[in-house]
């Protein structure tokens, strides 16, 4: 099974975005190391219009019960639950 690490390249290489795994009961970040964690199978991704808490609910805590995720902005400033994921996924294209 991969680590912490490997998972969230995972999610930037299909989803178009960065992610941090945040251990749900405390709020912290879990290390990159840890492993034991299931890879992310999704084929696709999720769709643009999309919002950040719509994708968490319907995918990330699918996957990763016990943990949260900040979804980052290219910037890494958090993605508010509110915001689309096509808006997030823009902040990562070049100028």
């Amino acid at each position: 099974m991969p680590t912490v690490s490997q998972v969230e390249r995972q999610i930037f290489t299909r989803e178009g975005f960065k992610v941090q795994f945040r251990d749900s009961r405390t709020g912290r970040d879990v290390p990159g190391n840890r492993g034991g964690i299931p890879s992310y199978t999704y084929a696709r991704m999720a769709k643009n219009r999309w919002s950040v808490t719509n994708w968490k609910q319907q995918r990330f805590n699918q996957c990763y019960p016990g943990f949260d995720a900040r979804v980052l902005k290219h910037d890494r400033h958090v993605a508010h639950g509110r915001t689309l994921l096509a808006t997030v996924r823009d902040t990562y294209l070049p100028d």
